[in-house]
């Protein structure tokens, strides 16, 4: 089990949002899916991983972070932080020393 010391608050320097996805209907049977803000949280955000792949004839490139929070519930794989023009997709969660002081979320963010 990876143990997580006590950060200090210092390192939860950058504010992001909290959004979570919001299905509406299309009037057509299926649904479009928007994200709704519901918190704005600060956090300590580090890069872990990079991968370039060619999409489509386009280069895009999947960054993987690890973002370090103080704990709370709502957020989960559908979830995402936002800060400015940057969107980090949350694909897991986790309470790294199971002690319900803090979230360990790895992120990817599209380029």
């Amino acid at each position: 089990m990876s143990r997580v010391r006590m950060l200090d608050a210092g390192r939860f320097n950058r504010q992001l949002s909290v959004e979570n996805p919001v299905e509406t209907a299309d009037g057509s049977g299926g649904f479009y899916k928007t994200y709704q803000a519901t918190d704005a949280v600060w956090a300590h955000v580090c890069p872990v991983s990079a991968d370039a792949k060619l999409r489509a004839n386009t280069q895009e490139t999947d960054i993987t972070h690890k973002v370090i929070l103080r704990f709370r519930s709502g957020i989960g794989p559908t979830s995402r932080f936002v800060t400015g023009t940057r969107r980090f997709h949350v694909d897991t969660v986790r309470d790294p020393d199971e002690t319900g002081r803090y979230l360990e979320c790895l992120v990817v963010e599209r380029s």
